[in-house]
């Protein structure tokens, strides 16, 4: 009775092991109406807060049709501001995004830096200036504990879409949820667990 106790409580810990899940915001629940516009208007949006320099788009936007990484709408340095700001009241952790510059006439970034902050606003780290251009590029970022983003850019316009965060304690939503790697096989490893136990006791 007593090993079959334990192998239920081991099965228990692995199964609830690993909560934390990973999202990936993809700003195709809202809508742009075929325009650039405020993404702020919708703070807080999937558990974040935008500063007002951030615009939603979709890929009937002159000159943005490449603008979106998947589905039709996007995010974008509105018109051609700098320093774009990303915050929550509540921790996450970040993966990172997939940039790219519009194929507009006008001015466009050739890099992207993401700065990260914790909530006493000291830096967590950067990703340095990571080159983009008009075909969607993955900047990878795997920050922990980030209370603040800053997105800045050498000149002109670039566009964002699919950034992956995981929540600490964040509600993430809208967002579509993807399971972490580790919670999948924790998960298994669990249920395996339980049933062998189950097998030997009936034995």
């Amino acid at each position: 009775m007593k090993k079959v106790l334990t192998g239920f409580l081991a099965g228990a810990v692995l199964t609830l092991a690993s909560p934390a899940q990973a999202a990936v915001v993809n700003f195709d629940d809202v809508s742009a109406g075929g325009k650039l516009s405020s993404l702020s208007k919708y703070n807080p949006y999937a558990g974040l807060t935008w500063t007002n320099s951030w615009y939603l788009g979709d890929t009937a936007v002159n000159g943005y049709g490449n603008a979106a990484h998947s589905g039709t709408q996007f995010v974008s340095n509105g018109f051609g501001v700098n320093n774009l700001g990303v915050g929550s009241d509540t921790a996450f952790n970040l993966n990172g995004a997939w940039f790219a510059t519009p194929a507009t006439n006008g001015s466009k970034a050739t890099w992207i830096n993401i700065s990260a902050y914790d909530a006493a606003n000291q830096l967590i780290g950067s990703t340095g200036n990571v080159a983009i251009n008009g075909s969607y590029s993955w900047v990878q970022a795997s920050f922990a504990n980030v209370s603040r983003l800053t997105i800045t850019r050498d000149k002109g316009w670039f566009v964002m879409d699919d950034l992956s965060i995981s929540a600490i304690g964040l509600v993430v939503g809208p967002a579509n949820p993807v399971p972490e790697p580790g919670s999948t096989v924790l998960l298994a490893a669990g249920l395996l667990m339980t049933g062998f136990a189950a097998a030997r006791r009936k034995s």
